[in-house]
């Protein structure tokens, strides 16, 4: 089965397919990011000073599909678009070691920092770093979070709708009963909330809600989205 992640972004969701869908839902504006990460840190020698020009690889781990950059003159680097998924970040610059950190998860619409400290050594000499990335996010005062498939597909959701999902973040409520004008975030009204799929607009621009998972006049909903089917939500 092909996958969706799903993100929520002031009022506004995304999701993006991978091999499982995930899905982010956001408040307008729109977050940048979409269905997709970014990687971001610096790079510096053993006084401190910044390395520019270093060079940085990024690897999905699942797909091995890699990207090089180059670090600029304040030694910083980004890489931006990446598909939620595990990552290795592979650092090098001529007369220093070569740094790995492997295991660095890339959630849908996070920014995941991953800085390096050289040692001055031979490149062909490898520290490979294991531990896991700080969960707290220093680049975004964002509210919000990623919620991941094996939970999404333990928690109780009252018709395995994924939109019960909203209220599990900060500043986000569904009143009494549910239902798609009944919901809010930040004190929003319902018709402020913005949903994607795959990075591709989900908005009924009628009456403002989804248009997955959403009544009809005549029906109920037309298109269903499985729970089982999406990766990630993030509420932002």
């Amino acid at each position: 089965m092909r996958r969706t992640n799903v993100a929520k972004v002031f009022g506004s969701v995304f999701f993006s397919v991978g091999s499982i869908l995930a899905m982010l839902l956001v408040c307008a504006p729109a977050h940048s990011q979409v269905n997709f990460g970014r990687i971001l840190g610096s790079m510096t020698d053993p006084s401190g000073g910044a390395l520019a020009g270093a060079m940085v690889t990024v690897t999905n781990v699942q797909t091995n599909g890699s990207r090089t950059l180059t670090t600029d003159t304040a030694g910083e680097y980004v890489a931006p678009a990446l598909s939620p998924g595990t990552y290795a970040v592979r650092a090098s610059a001529s007369g220093f070691k070569t740094v790995e950190h492997k295991g660095v998860l890339v959630e849908v619409g996070r920014d995941i920092r991953v800085d390096f400290a050289l040692e001055v050594g031979a490149t062909t000499q490898t520290v490979t770093v294991t531990e896991a990335v700080p969960l707290v996010d220093v680049d975004s005062a964002t509210l919000g979070g990623t919620i991941d498939n094996t939970s999404i597909n333990d928690l109780p959701l009252n018709g395995r709708n994924f939109q019960n999902l909203i209220t599990l973040r900060p500043g986000a409520i569904i009143q009494p009963g549910g239902g798609a004008w009944t919901q809010s975030t930040n004190g929003l009204r319902a018709g402020a909330t913005i949903y994607y799929v795959d990075g591709l607009m989900d908005n009924d621009y009628n009456v403002g809600w989804t248009v997955v998972n959403a009544p009809t006049p005549i029906t109920e909903a037309g298109s269903i989205l499985p729970i089982d089917a999406i990766q990630e939500f993030n509420l932002e």
